[in-house]
């Protein structure tokens, strides 16, 4: 967990993700935090930790991804009320928001943590690393957003 918060505080903060796990057994569940926002976000299994992510990258600002499709106009204009209902401003620096002792409680409340760090958003799919439990603590790569939920589905097998 120290060594999760480190990366946070040590790197370029915008695209890394801290993700706290609260259940203990079958399908993932927890928080997202990042110095970027205010307040965690949760999620409850991949997918939504998957999509999650890639909403607040685009509510950040970065990575910058394509264009989103969508099977009509009226599916995009849902989904940009829906996720994207503030701004598409990237949030600026802000210490209060960078304070890393808010996510200690966080992090120490939860089953276990994990990083996940976003390098690209290309052809709405995600490419990165992640590091924690899941990955031996080691940094293992992802090329899509399809290869980190088949890697977080294993994980969820195993542990």
């Amino acid at each position: 967990m120290q060594d999760d918060l480190q990366l946070l505080e040590n790197a370029d903060r915008v695209s890394i993700f801290l993700i706290c796990v609260q259940s203990r057994h079958g399908e993932l569940s927890g928080s997202i935090a990042n110095f970027y926002i205010e307040e965690p976000v949760e999620f409850f299994g991949i997918l939504d930790l998957v999509l999650k992510l890639d909403v607040l990258c685009t509510r950040l600002g970065r990575p910058m991804g394509t264009d989103p499709r969508f099977l009509s106009k009226q599916m995009r204009k849902t989904f940009e009320a829906r996720e994207l209902n503030e701004s598409l401003i990237p949030i600026k620096y802000n210490p209060f928001i960078q304070n890393r002792d808010r996510f200690i409680p966080l992090a120490i409340n939860a089953r276990e943590t994990m990083v996940i760090e976003i390098f690209q958003r290309q052809f709405s799919s995600l490419q990165g690393r992640i590091k924690g439990k899941c990955s031996q603590e080691k940094s293992t790569s992802f090329r899509s957003a399809l290869e980190l939920m088949r890697m977080l589905r294993e994980y969820e097998n195993v542990r």
